[in-house]
């Protein structure tokens, strides 16, 4: 089964050549690598050019770049990966025979890579480790047929895997689960750029909640399931309440900026 990688790039030139050498380098074969790049200024296109099966142009927005990736794609899988992610070396292999065991989609897990080493980054991860295996995940990893029957991605959100994840379940299609992970590259360093992201986001929420309702509220709930895992590291515990004080509050302020 050929599986075709999308990859949406957007001034990605610092972390683009590692995510792009960690798929090719993965251990199965029958792959597709397409970049939609979001119209870069920087060096990302000279970059990816010789890399890459597929070059392609798309805005305005991550969610219209997906889209239009896996339209141009040729596999009968998907597999949306950010340019700031590596993975494990049999990460798409065992998404494939999770796939031929009669799945239509996949979890995987995303933790944080273990070079950055700063304090927010250090906080970020412990928080990425407490949504294992819990209902925050959301599949990047499915069938172009599924994606094709739900009508590909929502472009009016940008939430896309959990609005998608969301439209799986709501229609009965299966989704399994892999041990194999991805490793996110960098987190934001500072309590001004936690706040500008959730800023950001914070401006789409209002139509996802809108959408999604009570699954909305419970993935923007506090207290999450894994949250003893926080108890055992007391400072960092201390961090992440700040931090999610910052996030939730920048993003309250960009949902009231959306009528």
């Amino acid at each position: 089964m050929r599986v075709t990688v999308v990859v949406p790039t957007k001034n990605s030139e610092e972390f683009i050549d590692r995510s792009l050498v960690s798929i090719l380098n993965q251990s199965y074969n029958d792959i597709e690598l397409i970049v939609v790049d979001n119209f870069s200024t920087d060096s990302t296109k000279q970059r990816v050019l010789h890399l890459v099966d597929g070059f392609l142009e798309k805005g305005p927005e991550r969610t219209a770049q997906a889209n239009w990736g896996i339209q141009n794609s040729t596999g009968e899988i998907i597999y949306l990966t950010g340019s700031d992610m590596t993975r494990d070396y049999d990460f798409i292999k065992k998404g494939v025979e999770k796939i031929q065991e009669g799945y239509d989609a996949v979890y995987m897990s995303v933790k944080t890579d273990c070079e950055v080493n700063h304090f927010w980054g250090k906080v970020k991860a412990l928080e990425r480790e407490s949504y294992i295996g819990t209902f925050i995940e959301s599949t990047r990893f499915f069938k172009k047929s599924v994606w094709e029957e739900l009508g590909g991605f929502n472009e009016s959100l940008i939430a896309l895997e959990e609005d998608f994840q969301h439209r799986l379940d709501s229609n009965g299609y299966k989704t399994g689960r892999i041990n194999e992970k991805e490793y996110h590259l960098h987190e934001d360093d500072s309590l001004v750029k936690i706040f500008k992201k959730a800023f950001y986001y914070g401006k789409w929420t209002k139509a996802y909640l809108r959408r999604h309702g009570k699954r909305g509220y419970k993935q923007l709930n506090l207290i999450r399931p894994n949250l003893k895992l926080f108890l055992k590291h007391p400072l960092l515990f201390g961090g992440f309440i700040v931090y999610k004080i910052v996030q939730y509050g920048g993003g309250l302020c960009g949902l009231l900026t959306r009528s």
